[in-house]
């Protein structure tokens, strides 16, 4: 595959791949997990998210020819290996599905009579035509997009941090076992990184340094992470961040930026947040396509086939959580545990056996050169 992406736009189209799932509520779910230690939850769990992104990066720079869906039959053999690939199908779908289902609950209070089903699919197909376009305009968008996201939610954030009449912090942890259990319920941050992943045949691997690009996308979404925590969490307080829902959207009304040019800065979060979404849904959408065109040894270039049945089956699966009651507890009792198995224990599996069977591959002579 010829290797078109920049380390920039690698860095932002990964980056673009994670935190929908659980970004406008995580807050509540480290308070109601951690409690008091709910801020050291997060500050372990985006330790945790630097490590996933690290293994990530020694399975690519191990095997720089071949995507995920590729890597795991050369160590695995075709069997158990096309078994591991399949596997991540139905769990990436559901996956999608309620980021995308919790992000019209959100807008439907923009909307309020609007179906929360004609929002999905309004979302989904948008999505699957900037995912058809193929993976380099998704990294062109990813390029204009990210920046601009992240560099508002941050500002917008410390302001709102800032804003904060007790800056109290806690310096100790009262309790390991509920920071521990504060990490394993956030780790569901990261799903959707496995991108980067199908990213490795695209992009150039440079010795010492591309290993970095994983690692540096989840520094960034780690900043994210923190930032939004202190503030939601420091405005609400314990107890109000655990009691209310999607916390990150009722702290945003807190914001007031009297005299700016954008006094309704929840307006200006949304704006970014459905641009961000929208490109989120399209990576997710042409890894699925990729991944099962894959599975079916044929070539990455035919994912275009498998765009439209995955995008159906993502809108029906959207539409399927009947209320966010439901939702939340297919996330709590399907998608937290699995995320351990597909983020960290799966690509740290397949990394400790390539390492022990030796297997490695290098780059083609055509890979090397830098385009």
């Amino acid at each position: 595959m010829k290797q078109t992406l920049s380390w920039f736009q690698v860095i932002t189209l990964s980056s673009s791949s994670y935190l929908p799932l659980m970004f406008w509520f995580f807050p509540r779910i480290a308070v109601e997990q951690a409690g008091l230690d709910a801020l050291w939850a997060v500050l372990g769990v985006v330790i945790v998210g630097v490590i996933t992104g690290w293994i990530i990066g020694l399975n690519n720079e191990r095997f720089p020819k071949a995507t995920g869906a590729d890597m795991s039959r050369v160590v695995w053999g075709k069997w158990i290996g096309t078994a591991v690939d399949v596997l991540y199908f139905p769990v990436y779908l559901c996956f999608t599905a309620l980021c995308i289902f919790f992000f019209v609950t959100v807008l439907n209070s923009f909307f309020p009579n609007t179906p929360l089903w004609i929002l999905v699919v309004t979302l989904c197909l948008v999505a699957a035509r900037g995912a058809w376009l193929g993976i380099e305009s998704l990294a062109r968008v990813a390029s204009i997009i990210h920046p601009f996201t992240w560099l508002g939610i941050v500002v917008i954030f410390l302001v709102l941090l800032f804003q904060a009449h007790r800056l109290w912090i806690p310096h100790t942890v009262t309790s390991w076992t509920n920071t521990i259990n504060g990490i394993y319920h956030l780790y569901p941050l990261y799903f959707g990184f496995d991108i980067v992943l199908m990213l490795n045949p695209y992009y150039q691997h440079k010795k010492r340094q591309s290993v970095w690009y994983p690692i540096i996308s989840t520094i960034a979404g780690g900043v994210i992470i923190v930032v939004v925590s202190l503030a939601v969490i420091l405005n609400l307080g314990w107890e109000a961040t655990r009691d209310i829902s999607f916390s990150l959207p009722f702290a945003i009304q807190l914001l007031r930026l009297t005299g700016s040019p954008v006094e309704r800065v929840g307006i200006f979060i949304i704006i970014l947040a459905t641009a961000f979404t929208v490109l989120f849904v399209s990576n997710a959408i042409w890894a699925l396509s990729t991944l099962t065109a894959r599975i079916f040894n044929m070539s990455g270039d035919k994912y275009k086939w498998f765009i439209s049945p995955v995008a159906i089956l993502t809108m029906i699966v959207a539409c399927s959580f009947r209320n966010e009651q439901q939702a939340f507890q297919f996330l709590d009792k399907y998608l937290v545990p699995l995320s351990w198995v597909v983020l960290l224990s799966i690509p740290l599996l397949l990394w400790m056996t390539a390492k022990l069977r030796g297997l490695k591959t290098e780059p083609v002579p055509s890979q090397r050169t830098e385009t």
